[in-house]
């Protein structure tokens, strides 16, 4: 662990909090509506062999419309997503999950994947399809290292929040556990509760994460729980902050 985060412990609020909550519940059926019809149209117009669907109130599978996207729908295999190329395909339905996501800073934005400055007999989706491949094969990130880049994959455009949604829908892991989702609301309750690291998530290096992950790890194994859960109580957290400054009262439900 950083020498700065010794003895940093979780709040008696984020203990109670994750102990009263269940990973299959409230980390797994994590729901969110997705406009199914305005992704698969932009999925269509930049020539991307990608559908995405989704399930109606009973669970079915539909195609169109709004529908809902489950946390545990994030899969390689998932039912929910019809692709040429299973790993991109998910990345998409990762990036839609997230913008629909009520909770999580995030907007509605179409990552253009494509390599726009290859050689012209090359597909311009070749690299972000091979830096999937490698993370389907390896199911972990290098390790950080000055001579080999940033340690992050080839994702153009992706932003680091979206590649960390992704790689926990991979089981990719980094410092030695499964990749967590990294979200500015989360981060922000971090700093909030006296963190010593640069807030912005979107410059976040490797170091950064991986240090990020070990907070998570050490504050699930003090209060006998998941990093999952974890990370959802900071995002809550934040989230009831706000609503109280807005409101004046305490907010429901009371995470404190």
């Amino acid at each position: 662990m950083h020498p700065f985060d010794e003895g940093f412990e979780p709040p008696k609020d984020c203990v109670l909090w994750c102990t009263n909550r269940t990973y299959d519940i409230h980390v797994l059926d994590d729901g969110v509506l997705v406009d199914l019809d305005w992704w698969n149209d932009h999925l269509e117009s930049d020539e991307l062999e990608v559908r995405l669907k989704g399930r109606d109130m009973d669970g079915r599978v539909v195609s169109g419309g709004r529908a809902t996207v489950l946390r545990n729908d994030l899969q390689l295999d998932s039912d929910l997503v019809e692709a040429e190329h299973r790993g991109l395909g998910l990345l998409f339905l990762c990036a839609a999950w997230r913008s629909a996501h009520p909770k999580r800073r995030a907007a509605r934005r179409f990552p253009d994947v494509s390599n726009r400055f290859g050689a012209p007999n090359v597909h311009r989706h070749t690299a972000v399809k091979a830096a999937i491949d490698q993370l389907v094969r390896d199911k972990r990130l290098p390790d950080f290292d000055y001579t080999s880049g940033t340690g992050w994959p080839g994702l153009p455009n992706v932003g680091i929040p979206l590649t960390t949604v992704f790689l926990w829908a991979l089981g990719v892991k980094a410092a030695g556990i499964r990749a967590q989702l990294l979200d500015q609301h989360g981060v922000s309750t971090l700093i909030h509760l006296g963190w010593l690291e640069d807030p912005a998530v979107s410059g976040f290096t490797r170091r950064r994460y991986d240090r990020y992950l070990e907070v998570l790890l050490h504050w699930s194994e003090s209060a006998g729980t998941t990093p999952e859960l974890v990370e959802r109580w900071l995002v809550e957290r934040w989230n009831a902050r706000v609503q109280e400054a807005r409101s004046g009262s305490l907010a429901e439900p009371t995470l404190f």
